[in-house]
C-alpha cells in the first residue's frame, strides 16, 4: 500500500469501487477531516465570492479592485440593510464571522466555503441534484490545518500549559475574525500568510446544526481558496490511489493518530452508486427533511421517495 518512504501531508484522488467503501474507513480515521460534498467532480472548491467574481468577470482584466474589495461593499451595504429585516439577531459591528455566517445563510456571496464535521452529509449534498457522470467529496485534514495555530498558541501560554480543543478553536475563531476585520476596514495586505481557518459561528442557525456544519475562511482573500491550501500540501497535483489503500490506512496506527499523511483527499464518485447510496444514507437518518429546514426538507424528500430500481420485466 504505502512505500517504504512515506509523504506526508500529500494531496491525493481516489474513487469507490462498491457503493459502501465509505462507511468501511475507520472512524478514528473519519474524524482527522472536515468534509465537503460537491455535485460535479469536475469543480474545485472555490468560494461562493470567488464564483461570483468569476462569473461577471471572466477573463479578470477588467478586475481593477480586489475581491476583498467586494467583500467589503457587500457587507457594508448588507449590515447597513439588515435591521430593516432582523431587529434582534444583530451581530456587533466588529463580528465580521458572524456577519459573514449570515450572509451566506441567506444566499450571499463571501469567502467563506462550508464543510461539514460529517462525511455522510457530504456525501449527500454530492448526491444531492447531482446530474453528472461522477460527484465528490471533498476531504481536508483539520489536524494539519489547526496544527499552526495550535503552535502559536502554546508559544503564547507558555509550554507547561496544556491548551484544550475548546481554547485552539476560540484561539482560531478570534485570529480569523482579527484578519477578517482587517480585511474590511485596511483592504488587501502584502503581509498575509495563505492558510485556512475551520471556524463554527457562535451564533449557530437550524441549517448549520442540522449539517453539523462549519466554515473554512482562507486567510488571504485575494488569492484563490485553492490558492490558501497549497501551503498545507506536499503536492499541488493529486496523486491517484486506489480507495482499498485509503481504507488499509485508515486502520493503520497513523490512519487512527492524526492521518496527517493525507493532508487533502478527493474522493469521487460513480452516478452507479447513487440509489444504493441514497437508501443508505436513508437508513442512518440523513435526507432532506432532516438536512434542510421546514418544508423546503420536505418537498425534497418526497423527491427522494420516487427514485427506485427500476423493476425488471419478465415473461411470467
Amino acid at each position: 500500500m504505502e512505500t517504504a518512504k512515506r509523504i506526508r501531508m500529500r494531496y491525493v484522488e481516489t474513487e469507490i469501487e462498491h457503493w459502501n467503501d465509505i462507511p468501511m474507513l475507520s472512524n478514528r480515521f473519519v474524524s482527522a477531516f472536515v468534509y465537503r460534498g460537491q455535485a460535479n467532480s469536475e469543480w474545485k472548491i472555490s468560494s461562493s465570492l470567488e464564483r461570483l467574481i468569476n462569473h461577471h468577470y471572466p477573463l479578470r482584466q477588467i478586475l481593477i479592485y480586489s475581491l476583498s474589495s467586494f467583500e467589503r461593499d457587500m457587507l457594508n451595504e448588507f449590515k447597513w440593510k439588515y435591521p430593516i429585516y432582523e431587529k434582534l439577531n444583530i451581530p456587533k459591528d466588529d463580528e465580521i464571522i458572524e456577519w459573514f455566517a449570515i450572509m451566506q445563510h441567506y444566499g450571499c456571496a463571501t469567502r467563506m466555503v462550508d464543510f461539514t464535521y460529517s462525511p455522510y452529509v457530504a456525501l449527500f449534498m454530492a448526491l444531492d441534484n447531482s446530474e453528472e457522470e461522477y460527484c465528490s467529496i471533498w476531504c481536508l485534514n483539520k489536524i494539519i490545518c489547526m496544527d499552526p495555530f495550535s503552535k502559536e498558541l502554546q508559544s503564547q501560554t507558555g509550554e507547561r500549559h496544556l491548551c484544550s480543543k475548546a481554547e485552539c478553536n476560540e484561539y482560531i475563531y478570534n485570529k480569523a475574525n482579527e484578519v477578517l476585520l482587517d480585511s474590511i476596514h485596511e483592504g488587501a495586505s502584502a503581509n498575509l500568510n495563505r492558510r485556512i481557518y475551520l471556524v463554527r459561528p457562535h451564533r449557530i442557525n437550524e441549517r448549520l446544526n442540522r449539517q453539523q456544519g462549519l466554515f473554512a475562511i482562507p486567510e488571504d482573500g485575494d488569492a484563490s481558496f485553492e490558492a490558501n491550501m497549497y501551503p498545507l500540501l506536499n503536492n499541488q497535483k493529486a496523486e491517484s490511489i486506489p480507495f482499498k489503500d485509503l481504507i488499509e490506512y485508515s486502520y493503520s496506527p497513523e490512519g487512527i493518530f492524526g492521518a496527517i499523511d493525507y493532508a487533502l483527499i478527493k474522493i469521487n464518485i460513480s452516478k452507479d452508486f447513487k440509489y444504493d447510496l441514497t437508501k443508505f444514507l436513508s437508513q442512518v437518518n440523513i435526507t432532506a427533511e432532516t438536512m434542510y429546514p421546514g418544508l423546503e426538507g420536505l418537498a425534497k424528500s418526497i423527491n427522494y421517495q420516487r427514485y427506485e430500481t427500476p423493476k425488471l420485466k419478465t415473461d411470467l
